[in-house]
C-alpha cells in the first residue's frame, strides 16, 4: 500500500511540475551518487556498499566490499572502473564494471600526510588534498608519485575549511567547500576561479551545465557564461541528490530513488 501511495502522490506532483514519474524504488540511505556514460545509477550505502541500477532502474548489481567502510566519494563515470574514496582506510578502490571484483590502493603514506579528499583524473590519474601541507595533489596512480601540487592556503583558511565534493569534468577540477564556494582548477591543479555558492555537497554534470540540488531545487549553471537558473522538484520527499541524463532526471531521497522525465 505504501508502494502505491508514493507513485500517487509524486504522480500528482509530478504532473504539477511538469514532470512525469517513470518509475521509483525501495532503496537504503545513499551517501555518494554517481553515473556512467551509459546513463546507469549508482550510490553507496553507509555499509561501503556500491548499488548500479539501470537507467530504466529495471535491474541492479550489488558490490559488498570484503572490508566495509564509509564511502567519501563515488566516481562512475568512465564506466570501465568505478573509484571510491575511504577517507578512514586512507585508500581507494577501482571496482571494475561487472561490480564482481576490487582492486584496493593505499594513498602513498610518504608522500601525502592526510588525504582529505581524492578523486580521479581523467588521464587516469589520482586528485588528492592533502591536509598535512595543505596542497591540492596530482599523483601517478601506478608509480605513486606527485605529479603536482598547489597550495591551498592562498584560497582557503587551513583552520577554517572543509571539503564536500570535488569531481574533474572537461579538464577542470572542481572543488565544493562548506564556506567558501566552488573552487575551479586547470587539469594542472592551478586555480582559475570560483563560483560563490557555499555548502553544496554534491554537483554533477550534464553537458556544459553544472547542477546541484538547493532549497528542494534544481540549479544550474552554465559552464561557459556562468547563467544560473533553478526549477522547483516534485514535492513529497526531500530529496538529498539529484542526476541528469539526457531528459531523464533521477532523484535520491532517504528512502527513494525516482525516476522523472520532462
Amino acid at each position: 500500500m505504501r508502494l502505491c501511495i508514493f507513485f500517487l502522490t509524486f504522480s500528482l506532483a509530478a504532473q504539477a511540475q511538469s514532470y512525469k514519474l517513470l518509475k521509483s524504488v525501495k532503496i537504503d540511505t545513499p551517501t555518494e551518487v554517481s553515473m556512467d556514460r551509459a546513463g546507469n545509477v549508482y550510490f553507496a550505502t553507509f555499509q561501503g556498499d556500491v548499488i548500479r541500477y539501470t537507467s530504466d532502474l529495471e535491474s541492479k548489481l550489488i558490490f559488498s566490499p570484503q572490508n566495509p567502510n564509509t564511502i567519501q566519494n563515488l566516481e562512475a563515470w568512465q564506466g570501465l572502473r568505478i573509484f571510491t574514496f575511504h577517507r578512514d582506510l586512507q585508500e581507494y578502490r577501482l571496482i571494475n564494471r561487472n561490480l564482481s571484483l576490487a582492486e584496493n590502493y593505499q594513498i602513498p603514506p610518504g608522500l601525502i600526510g592526510f588525504a582529505e579528499m581524492a578523486a580521479p583524473s581523467y588521464d587516469n590519474n589520482i586528485w588528492v588534498i592533502d591536509q598535512t601541507d595543505f596542497a591540492l595533489k596530482k599523483i601517478d596512480i601506478f608509480s605513486g608519485a606527485i605529479l603536482s601540487s598547489n597550495p591551498l592556503n592562498l584560497l582557503l583558511d587551513p583552520d577554517d575549511f572543509e571539503i564536500l565534493y570535488c569531481k574533474e569534468y572537461q579538464n577542470r577540477l572542481f572543488i565544493s567547500t562548506k564556506n567558501k564556494g566552488i573552487l575551479i582548477f586547470d587539469n594542472f591543479g592551478n586555480y582559475i576561479k570560483l563560483y560563490p555558492m557555499t555548502g553544496v555537497e554534491y554537483f554533477n554534470f550534464w553537458k556544459n551545465t553544472l547542477y546541484y540540488l538547493k532549497d528542494n531545487a534544481l540549479v544550474k549553471i552554465d559552464l561557459y557564461d556562468d547563467k544560473t537558473e533553478s526549477e522547483s522538484l516534485p514535492p513529497g520527499d526531500q530529496w538529498l541528490f539529484a542526476l541528469i541524463y539526457e531528459k531523464k532526471l533521477y532523484l535520491f531521497s532517504e528512502t527513494w530513488l525516482a525516476l522523472f522525465i520532462k
